[in-house]
C-alpha cells in the first residue's frame, strides 16, 4: 500500500505560514454557513395534491442545499432559462482521440458471406429434414418447433441445419445437449425479441473486425440506463451486456458510444426502433469493448431561452466565462432532484453502516415522481411493509427499487447487507460518490469564501502539471462477473497522482485554475489548512477523513478535482424566433433525416442565446451557466423564472 507521504512533495510542506481564518473576513463565510462551519438545508415535504400549473415542478433540490454558494468572478449576470425544453440541451461525447460522437447514418454493415454456396450446404441436410424446416415457415402451420437428433452427426451436418434456419425468416435454431445426446431445436419466433443473442448463428465475428459491435446511441428525453435496459429487454440480454464510456442525463438530446458482444447490428437497430426516442447507427466492429471513463469529455450545445438583457451585457458575461472559467462544482444532477431524499443522504447512510436507513431512503415515497407504478409501490411498502405486494406493482424489474423489494422478500428485514447486495456496485458507487461530492462542494465554497480566488500557502496542485485527472476511485472487492470488470472503476486499477503543497515561493507561479481539492478518502492528501474543515464536517456525520469501513465495499480511496474549470472552444450567438416551442438546435436524427434547420428571425418575438462548449468528463455544464447567469440552476428556480416570463400563459393547466 502506498503511504500518504509517498504521494506528497515533502519539501514544500512548510506549515508555519498558513493563512489564518482570523486574519481574513469571517463574516462573509458565516453568512453562507451555519452549524459551526457548514449549513445543511432541509425541506419539509409538501404533500398537497392536485394538478400542477404549466411551469410548476414542485419542491426540488437547490444549489445551496449541496454547498454551491460562491461565484468566481463578479461580472453582472443576465437573465436566461436553462432547459425550458429538453430539446434545449444537446450533449455529444468526446473520445480520448478527440473524435466527437455523432449519429450520421443508420446503415447496416455488409453481411458476412458464407464460405460455401448455400446449395452445397443444403446437400448436407436430408430432404426430410429440409421439408420439416420449410413447413415451420408457413404462417398457418400448426407446428411451432421441431427437434432433430444430431448426436451422431458431423459438425458440417449440424452447421448446415443452423445455416438453413438462419436463411428462413422468423426461424431460430439452438443446439441443446442432454443425457440422451445432442439435439437441434428449430422453432418459430414468437415475437421479435426471441431473436436474441442466444440464437446459434455460427458467425465468425473475427471476420467482421472483432467480437464487439460498437454503435452510436442517440437518445431523446431518456437516461442512458433506461435506454440500454429497454434495448436489452427487447434482445433478451442482461443490461450489463452493454458497455459504455459514460452515462448521460435524461432531460436532453444526447449522443454516445455503446458496445455489446456478438449481437448483430440489425437486431440492435430493430430493438431501438421499438422504443420512442431511441436511435442507433454508425455500426462497426472491434476486438475490445468500451470501458467506463474512457472519455476526453463532452461537447455541449445549449439554448438559454427567455433572454431579455442587452447584447453588450451578455457579451461581457460570456467573455468572462471564456477567459476565466467557473467554479468546478458538482452540479445538482449529481445529487438527484428530490429535495428531501438527495442521493448523498443515501451515500452518507451507507458510509455510516446504517444499512436499514439506506434501504428506507431508497424506498421512501417522494414528491412529484412521474412513474405512477413506482409511486404506488412506494406507498404500499411505506404503509404495509410488504415488499412482495409493493414489487407486484412495478412493471420494470431492472429498477433499483425492484431489486431492493425483491431482495427484502427473499432475505427479510434482518439481513440488510444481503438486501443491498442485490443493487449493482455502480449504483452503490453513485450514492457513495454523491456524498464525497457533497463534502467537496462544501469545502471548496469555504475555501473561496474565506481565502478568495488566488492561490495560498497550503493549496494543493499536481506535482506533474500534465497529470490527467482521475475522476473518482473506490476500494472494492473483485467484480461479481467478467462483464462488470468492463463497466466499473476499482482502486486496484490506478494510484492517485502525486501532489505538491504550495509554499510562499510557489504562489506567483500558479493560478487557482491549477489548484485541486480532494474528495475525501484514505488515499488522498488534505490541504493542511483544510484538514480541520474535513474533520469537522465528516465528524458531525460520525465519519473520519479516511472513510474506511469494515465492509470494504463501502470504503473510499478518494480523488482530486480542480477547483476551477475553463471551458474549451466556447462560442455563443444570440438568435430570435417567433414560436415559443420552436426547436432552435437540430439534433443528430434531424440532420440524418435532413429536417430543415432553424434560422434566426431578426425582430422575432423571442430571444435566446445558443452556447457551445467542450468540458472534461464529470464537469457540469450547468455550473458554467450559473457563472454567467448568477442564478440558481435548480429545476424549481428555472421553472419559476419561466413562469414569470410567460406570466399571461401561466394559468394554463397541463
Amino acid at each position: 500500500m502506498q503511504s500518504l507521504e509517498e504521494n506528497v512533495d515533502i519539501s514544500t510542506s512548510d506549515t508555519s505560514s498558513f493563512p489564518k481564518v482570523s486574519d481574513l473576513t469571517k463574516n462573509k463565510f458565516s453568512s453562507h454557513y451555519g452549524r459551526g462551519a457548514y449549513k445543511r438545508y432541509h425541506h419539509n415535504q409538501d404533500n398537497s395534491k392536485g394538478k400542477r400549473k404549466k411551469f410548476e415542478v414542485g419542491k426540488r433540490l437547490k444549489e445551496v442545499d449541496v454547498g454551491i454558494t460562491e461565484y468566481y468572478f463578479n461580472h453582472e449576470g443576465f437573465s436566461g432559462t436553462i432547459k425550458e425544453r429538453y430539446s434545449d440541451f444537446h450533449v455529444h461525447e468526446i473520445a480520448p482521440n478527440g473524435q466527437i460522437a455523432k449519429l450520421s447514418n443508420q446503415e447496416l454493415p455488409p453481411e458476412l458471406k458464407d464460405l460455401e454456396d448455400l446449395e452445397k450446404i443444403y446437400e448436407n441436410v436430408p430432404e426430410s429434414v429440409q421439408k420439416q424446416i420449410q413447413l415451420l415457415s408457413v404462417d398457418d402451420s400448426l407446428t411451432s418447433s421441431i427437434k432433430i437428433d444430431v448426436t451422431n452427426m458431423s459438425k458440417e451436418y449440424r452447421r448446415a441445419i443452423h445455416v438453413m434456419a438462419k436463411t428462413i425468416p422468423n426461424l431460430i435454431s439452438r443446439t441443446e445437449t442432454n443425457e440422451g445426446g445432442k439435439m437441434i431445436t428449430v422453432s418459430k419466433v414468437k415475437c421479435r425479441a426471441d431473436r436474441s443473442s442466444k440464437s446459434d448463428r455460427r458467425v465468425d465475428w473475427s471476420k467482421r473486425g472483432g467480437d464487439y459491435c460498437h454503435f452510436i446511441l442517440h437518445k431523446i428525453n431518456m437516461d442512458t440506463m433506461d435506454a440500454l435496459n429497454r434495448i436489452s429487454s427487447f434482445l433478451r440480454l442482461r443490461a450489463n451486456s452493454f458497455s459504455y464510456a459514460g452515462t448521460k442525463d435524461r432531460r436532453a438530446k444526447t449522443t454516445q458510444w455503446v458496445s455489446v458482444k456478438k449481437i448483430d447490428p440489425k437486431d440492435i437497430l430493430r430493438a431501438a426502433k421499438s422504443v420512442r426516442g431511441l436511435f442507433v447507427g454508425n455500426f462497426k466492429f472491434d476486438a475490445s469493448p468500451l470501458k467506463l471513463g474512457r472519455l476526453s469529455g463532452n461537447r455541449f450545445t445549449i439554448v438559454l431561452r427567455n433572454v431579455v438583457d442587452s447584447a453588450e451585457k451578455i457579451e461581457k458575461a460570456m467573455i468572462a466565462l471564456r477567459d476565466n472559467g467557473f467554479i468546478n462544482y458538482f452540479g445538482l444532477q449529481r445529487f438527484g432532484t428530490i429535495a428531501d431524499i438527495p442521493t448523498h443522504e443515501i451515500g452518507r447512510a451507507l458510509l455510516q453502516g446504517n444499512w436499514q436507513e439506506a434501504i428506507h431512503l431508497i424506498l421512501k415515497p417522494r414528491e412529484c415522481e412521474q412513474d405512477k407504478r413506482l409511486v404506488e409501490a412506494r406507498q404500499i411498502y411505506n404503509e404495509t411493509g410488504d415488499p412482495k405486494a409493493a414489487y407486484k406493482k412495478l412493471d420494470r424489474i431492472d429498477k433499483i427499487e425492484a431489486k431492493i423489494l425483491s431482495a427484502l422478500h427473499l432475505h427479510g428485514n434482518n439481513n440488510p447487507q444481503a438486501v443491498l447486495s442485490a443493487v449493482s456496485r455502480n449504483t452503490i458507487l453513485m450514492y457513495l460518490h454523491a456524498y464525497q461530492s457533497f463534502v467537496w462542494n462544501q469545502v471548496v465554497s469555504k475555501r473561496i469564501s474565506v481565502y478568495g480566488i488566488k492561490p495560498i500557502i497550503g493549496d494543493l496542485v499536481y506535482a506533474n502539471p500534465n497529470t490527467d485527472e482521475i475522476i473518482e476511485s473506490s476500494c472494492l472487492d473483485k467484480p461479481e462477473s467478467p462483464e462488470e470488470c468492463d463497466t466499473m472503476e476499482t482502486e486496484v486499477q490506478h494510484n492517485l497522482p502525486k501532489v505538491k503543497i504550495l509554499k510562499q515561493d510557489d504562489l506567483n507561479n500558479f493560478s487557482l485554475e491549477q489548484v485541486i481539492m480532494p474528495q475525501p478518502g484514505w488515499k488522498v492528501v488534505y490541504p493542511p489548512y483544510a484538514l480541520s474543515w474535513y474533520k469537522e464536517f465528516l465528524g458531525e456525520d460520525g465519519l473520519t477523513t479516511d472513510l474506511k469501513q469494515k465492509n470494504k465495499k463501502y470504503t473510499l480511496g478518494g480523488s482530486y478535482r480542480r477547483i476551477i474549470q475553463v471551458p474549451l472552444n466556447l462560442t455563443w450567438s444570440i438568435v430570435q424566433y417567433n414560436e415559443p416551442n420552436e426547436d432552435l438546435v437540430a439534433s443528430d436524427i434531424d440532420e440524418v433525416r435532413e429536417v430543415q434547420s432553424f434560422k434566426s428571425s431578426p425582430g422575432g418575438k423571442y430571444k435566446a442565446l445558443i452556447i457551445a462548449m467542450a468540458l472534461p468528463s464529470s464537469t457540469y455544464a450547468t455550473m458554467a451557466l450559473r457563472e454567467v447567469l448568477k442564478a440558481d440552476t435548480s429545476a424549481e428556480s428555472q421553472a419559476a423564472q419561466s413562469a414569470k416570463y410567460h406570466e399571461p400563459e401561466n394559468n394554463k393547466i397541463d
